[in-house]
């Protein structure tokens, strides 16, 4: 990430993008982010969960906390 790029205006710009998120208990979820907040909370769409690696469930819209995430990703 370049110098003076705050962290939230690239969660903004986010927005209809596919993005893998991991989380402090190493669940992973893949989904489009709808939106969020100043608390980093997510809004994904067509998300699915990974654990371990394989794919466990699929959801259509969840709600991720952001003082749950220990990272976001971009997915190609």
């Amino acid at each position: 990430m370049a110098s003076g790029v705050k962290p939230m205006n690239v969660l903004s710009k986010l927005k209809n993008s596919r993005v893998k998120i991991k989380l402090k208990n190493n669940i992973e979820y893949s989904g489009v982010v709808v939106s969020c907040d100043a608390y980093m909370n997510l809004l994904l769409d067509d998300a699915e969960e990974y654990r371990d690696g394989e794919l466990r469930v699929n959801y259509g819209r969840i709600f991720i906390r952001g003082s749950n995430i220990l990272y976001i990703s971009f997915e190609a």
